[in-house]
Parts: structure tokens; sequence; C-alpha cells
């Protein structure tokens, strides 16, 4: 696991998310006030990008079918899936968001 700079804070909005290429995937950064959280852009159910849904606390709703991941865990909420997103470590140091990855 390396930690890698992924995006500057003002690249990611207050309350949503965007995704970044890092370490050979697609990384999604989500900016709530609970925090700043980073997920795989993959969701387990339908394999859609999450990418564009809606964030609310910890939590990020898939914008295909509506499946709430907690992105502190990964675990879903619902019976769409009982399978969990893969999620990453993150910190913020000044203006940069660092996640730890698994090397390329």
């Amino acid at each position: 696991m390396a930690l890698q700079r992924v995006a500057a804070l003002a690249d990611v909005p207050e309350g949503g998310n965007k995704a970044f290429a890092a370490c050979g995937r697609s990384v999604l950064l989500c900016r709530t006030a609970a925090g700043v959280f980073a997920v795989e852009n993959m969701c387990s159910h339908a394999l859609a990008h999450l990418e564009g849904g809606k964030v609310k606390g910890p939590h990020i709703f898939c914008p295909l079918h509506g499946v709430r991941f907690d992105m502190r865990t990964g675990e879903p909420n619902g019976t769409l899936t009982r399978k969990p997103i893969t999620v990453f470590p993150v910190s913020v140091d000044g203006d940069d968001i660092l996640v730890e990855l698994p090397d390329a």
C-alpha cells in the first residue's frame, strides 16, 4: 500500500463526489460534512460507476439502483447486494487529499 496524492480538496465539491484515476483504478472521492472518503468507483450490485450518486453523511447511493453504501466500511444497506464496495484510508494534508492505495 502506498499513500498517493489523488486530488486537491478544491477539486471535490462539498456535498458531492468526483472520480480520479490513481494507481490503475478509478477512485471516487466524496466530500461531506462527515468528512472526505475514498472508495472504488464501482457498485458491487450492478457494476455501475458510483460517481454522481447522492452522498449523505458517510453514505453514498448508487445512481443506477439506489443501493446505499457506508463509505467508512464499504458495507451495503438493503437487499440488492450483500457485497461491500472497496474503501481506502484517506487523509487531508492542507489542500491535498491523500489516499492509501494498493501498489499498481
